[in-house]
């Protein structure tokens, strides 16, 4: 696996290098992984041509690519497949667009993170969004880079299903949905930083700011088990609802 930073995003990688259950290794330079892909040097410019994309994959809504678009690389696909329909949206993150607006009805930053990854799995809305994601890596000859604004959530559990998918284990999967913790690291104290004066600002805030931008174990564990019980497990998921191409998929993208 390799990382990448930009000068304003960190949380960049290249899933190629990950070991199999059976010896086998993900290729490099066909399937990255991401934030919003945002540019402010040359060199930034630099790094994201270097590789050599076929497509971008974007989970976010059509507000959030309009307020933050992708940098635009000549040539390449762009695909928006928001994972969340518009009201579940507004449920997220609500109607202003206020980030933490749940804590005024009594529920935790924890919660409310546990409520979005059922909804990653089990809406149709993010099903198809998947479902579209892996229909575009089955094609031939594809570099990807799939997104949404933190790289982390959205991001992650595509990330997890294709990791998964292609047969890597269940704690390497892990590992990798979790190293995003540690290219996060600073953002949250950044962004208390900006609100810790304002008259909302308290522990509670402080803790669900904490757990909004974090990957948790259970975070994960409760998509897991949305899996398990709705659909059989990750697999099934995959094959049944996703309708995945396993043997193809290990086919383009192992060696």
């Amino acid at each position: 696996m390799k990382h990448y930073e930009l000068t304003k995003q960190k949380n960049i990688r290249d899933i190629g290098g990950m070991i199999t259950q059976d010896g086998r290794r993900i290729k490099y330079g066909h399937i990255y992984r991401g934030p919003t892909l945002k540019v402010r040097s040359d060199e930034d410019i630099k790094i994201i041509k270097s590789f050599n994309l076929t497509d971008v994959i974007d989970f976010r809504n059509h507000d959030e690519c309009l307020t933050s678009p992708d940098y635009y690389l000549e040539g390449v696909n762009y695909h928006i497949l928001p994972s969340f329909e518009d009201k579940q949206d507004r449920k997220l993150k609500g109607e202003d667009g206020n980030l933490l607006w749940f804590i005024d009805e009594g529920v935790s930053g924890h919660d409310h993170l546990l409520y979005t990854y059922d909804i990653l799995i089990t809406s149709k809305q993010s099903q198809n969004a998947y479902r579209e994601l892996f229909n575009i890596l089955l094609q031939d000859d594809k570099r990807v880079y799939f997104h949404c604004s933190q790289g982390k959530d959205r991001t992650g559990v595509a990330a997890y299903l294709i990791e998964i998918g292609l047969g890597v284990s269940e704690k390497e999967a892990r590992e990798d949905y979790l190293y995003s913790n540690l290219m996060m690291q600073g953002r949250v104290e950044h962004l208390i930083e900006k609100v810790k004066d304002k008259p909302f600002y308290n522990e509670t805030y402080q803790q669900s700011l904490k757990d909004v931008f974090a990957v948790k174990e259970e975070y994960l564990d409760n998509a897991i088990r949305m899996m398990n019980e709705h659909y059989g497990g990750t697999l099934n998921y995959l094959k049944d609802i996703l309708k995945v191409d396993l043997e193809r998929l290990k086919a383009l993208y192992l060696e």
